[in-house]
């Protein structure tokens, strides 16, 4: 790359901003994960009409169209991010959403294999479901209605399920 096409970019790259951080003093720590579980936030569709619990929907893209979207497992993800800011701030802010979403993505078996993922569901989009439920469970986060299943057992039940696919053949 020539220098005066890098030196152009140099107004861009000033628009870019990282998190402050010092990684030696709790009250940053927890202000840089505050900002950067608002941040998740930002991207969390809860007040669209096509709203899927645990779902984050589509990206806007630069020309206007939706049609680039998260992959599930992502969505997993985000929950168990959540359930660890809950737990290392004390922050229940998040706490509504990861309880919801957990819960609505269980699927009928209680398994995190919900009808709607079925066609592009692997070992590991499961698990990522599976390892926010059991976080939750290992780290006290606040438990779920007796009327549903609880974090370990969810996090049981992919395990179980998992383990019938394992192959012993190959």
């Amino acid at each position: 790359m020539k220098l005066s096409k890098l030196l152009s970019l140099l107004p861009i790259a000033s628009l870019a901003s990282a998190i402050d951080l010092t990684v030696t003093d709790s009250a940053s720590i927890k202000k840089a994960a505050g900002i950067a579980a608002s941040k998740l936030r930002a991207l969390y569709p809860n007040t669209e009409s096509w709203f899927i619990p645990g779902e984050f929907g589509l990206i806007q893209t630069a020309d206007g169209k939706n049609n680039q979207g998260y992959y599930w497992w992502e969505a997993g993800a985000a929950m168990g991010a959540w359930v660890d800011y809950w737990y290392y701030t004390g922050d229940t802010a998040y706490n509504d959403i990861v309880t919801e979403a957990l819960l609505f993505q269980v699927g009928p078996d209680r398994d995190y294999q919900p009808p709607n993922q079925t066609l592009a569901l692997g070992n590991d989009d499961q698990a990522f479901w599976a390892i926010a439920a059991m976080s939750a469970a290992e780290r006290g986060y606040p438990d779920p209605p007796k009327d549903k299943p609880q974090w370990l057992a969810l996090a049981q039940a992919v395990f179980n399920r998992q383990a019938k696919r394992w192959d012993t053949a190959a």
